[in-house]
């Protein structure tokens, strides 16, 4: 069932691109998931009758996964699996049922990957290079998750904006929290020391957070940070990372730096990124940020940026683009694989 699928290296000539999903921000909810049309059901069906490694049912996994250090898990609307790559050769190593609209990922200090199933409600835990530890349900329409220092797992559901936080990753024990600002929200990310920070909206855009040792989520005050049309916020060793999909104009990506110094989130810098297969737009999805460890817990920066484009979905293939962080411009590699990767994120064996 292996396969290999392409890792390209990207030329100059590359355009600005901007990520958006399909709505708009204020009193008007983005739609964090796609919306089923024709060509997207014909998509799908494609998808499955002509790429034979893409096959649903039971899980499976190479014994190649589990000696390699590094691999790129991408999740598929098209088949609601998850597939398994060595990186960076892009050889096929498994494939991982029983998701329901894959999004955002994350991975615990050791490697362990966790899936936030948007339709279902459930974050999947699955072992580096291995298949099913756990399943968590909190609910919800999942946009993504994030762990700590701790291995506090902490998943954002969309809406109801709200997070559930799982201390040390146990299955009991968990608490929901929410806010009346953040109605809807984009995934949240944690630093190392347990503080969650996200996009919510309701009326208006705020910078929500469940700062550490807190019982309960509060709106942040901003310094130099303004956004057009947010998206999820993760941590890159350093800093919070937050995503713009519409930074300066719709042609546009920027992911901004910033500090989090008692209640106020302050801008320090911002990567712009350039790349795309649609020459109008490019959507997206929520960045995972990683360097020569997983950077979970760390104080160490991410050395490259990872994302779907989804731009390239729309025009018939998926892909995965990969920037040097936080350096940005254009993209130093791509993958081209599963048809409509939504979420992906790269697992370090510890």
């Amino acid at each position: 069932m292996n396969s290999t699928v392409r890792f390209a290296d990207y030329g100059a000539g590359a355009i600005f691109v901007v990520a958006a999903l399909a709505g708009c921000g204020g009193s008007s909810p983005p739609i964090a998931a796609p919306e089923a049309t024709t060509a997207l059901s014909a998509r799908r069906a494609a998808a499955a009758s002509t790429t034979p490694h893409f096959v649903q049912g039971a899980s499976w996994m190479s014994p190649e996964a589990k000696t390699s250090k590094l691999l790129l898990y991408v999740g598929d609307w098209s088949t609601n699996d998850v597939f398994v790559y060595d990186y960076p050769s892009g050889k096929a190593v498994g494939t991982l049922t029983g998701n329901d609209e894959p999004y955002g990922m994350c991975v615990d200090a050791k490697g362990d990957v966790y899936v936030a199933n948007f339709a279902s409600g459930i974050v999947n835990e699955y072992a580096h290079g291995g298949t099913l530890i756990q399943t968590y349900s909190p609910g919800g329409e999942l946009i993504g998750c994030s762990l700590d220092a701790k291995g506090d797992l902490a998943a954002t559901s969309f809406y109801p904006g709200n997070v559930t936080v799982y201390p040390k990753g146990k299955m009991s024990g968990a608490t929901t929290y929410s806010d009346s600002s953040c109605e809807y929200m984009w995934a949240m990310g944690s630093d190392y020391k347990g503080d969650l920070v996200g996009f919510g909206e309701y009326t208006t855009i705020d910078v929500c957070a469940l700062l550490a040792g807190s019982k309960s989520m509060i709106t942040l005050s901003t310094s130099g940070i303004t956004t057009e049309f947010p998206s999820g916020v993760t941590w890159d060793g350093k800093y919070f990372v937050l995503s713009d999909q519409e930074y300066r104009s719709e042609s546009d990506t920027g992911v901004s730096q910033a500090t989090l110094a008692g209640k106020t989130l302050t801008y320090v810098s911002r990567t712009l990124l350039k790349g795309g297969c649609n020459s109008q737009y490019v959507d997206v999805g929520g960045v995972f940020i990683f360097g020569k460890t997983n950077v979970v817990g760390s104080k160490k920066q991410g050395t490259v940026l990872m994302a779907p484009e989804l731009s390239c979905a729309y025009s018939g293939a998926g892909a995965i683009w990969f920037w040097h962080y936080p350096k940005g411009g254009a993209p130093f590699k791509t993958f081209t694989g599963p048809a409509e990767p939504y979420g992906a994120a790269v697992s370090i064996a510890e």
